[in-house]
């Protein structure tokens, strides 16, 4: 009798949630083939639904010329201390970085080769005293504020991208005199639309993702390891080159960066 009230409850309310059709929805416009979140700077939407949020947010390492002001990234920072925190700490920094200077500098020492056409990031940092390194409280409460910010910036018209391809921590530290409690978690490339943006589906289906009360090993299949092996001892021995020799060797080493050829931008 209880698993039929609880059968019946849940599919009462399977049929009670909202479906995302990205044809039908109607806070940003799509021609079937590119979404146009270029039309949210002029006329920004706080207020779209979190699904529609959600699902039409995509990464953008492309930005328009003119800045995102101070109290508009007030404003989304604001918001996005929202986010949950491991034991409520709350243990955010907000390193705001736009003299083109640094952002020259970070490039120029091996981070992601698009920064040299960006105008605005900052670096989250967080407390790292914690007695639970094991999971790693900081970098997951990093992680949510990062998540709640790209998704509070695109309801306005902000792109962002996430990006972990930077020097090492300990030279991050150095270079931004971070207090050695905190640890950098990422770098957050921010900045407004341009016009359109591919929209690409999901790889996986909800089916192969979801297991239930353990994980099922059942068609796995993993790609051959050798090629990241190489590329980890790669970059452990790139950014272990002092910061004067990496500048030089910066024009040279793009074009075995990791490149983004799916997406399509204005």
């Amino acid at each position: 009798m209880v698993q039929e009230e609880t059968k019946s409850t849940q599919e009462q309310t399977s049929k009670e949630l909202p479906e995302f059709i990205l044809d039908t929805q109607n806070s940003i416009p799509y021609d079937g083939r590119f979404l146009q979140p270029g039309e949210l700077v002029d006329n920004p939407n706080p207020n779209m639904s979190l699904l529609d949020a959600i699902n039409t947010r995509r990464t953008a390492r492309s930005y328009r010329k003119e800045p995102v002001d101070d109290e508009t990234f007030g404003w989304l920072i604001s918001n996005a201390m929202h986010a949950p925190t491991a034991c409520n700490e709350q243990q955010w920094k907000v390193i705001l970085i736009d003299d083109p200077k640094v952002i020259e500098d970070l490039y120029e020492r091996g981070s992601a080769s698009f920064l040299q056409h960006i105008q605005q990031c900052f670096l989250l940092c967080y407390n790292k005293e914690s007695d639970n390194l094991e999971w790693g409280d900081h970098i997951q409460s990093g992680a949510a504020f990062i998540t709640t910010f790209q998704l509070l910036a695109h309801s306005l018209g902000i792109g962002s991208c996430w990006v972990g391809h930077l020097p090492n921590k300990s030279e991050m530290r150095r270079i931004f005199n971070i207090h050695h409690y905190y640890e950098p978690i990422a770098l957050v490339t921010f900045g407004y639309y341009r016009s359109k943006v591919g929209m690409l589906p999901r790889k996986h289906d909800p089916e192969r993702v979801i297991m239930r009360n353990h994980f099922d090993q059942t068609g796995l299949v993993f790609q051959d390891r050798r090629r990241t092996l190489f590329r980890t001892i790669a970059r452990w021995g790139y950014y272990k080159v002092p910061a004067f020799l990496r500048r030089k060797l910066k024009p040279y080493l793009k074009r075995f960066e990791k490149k983004f050829y799916y997406e399509v931008y204005d």
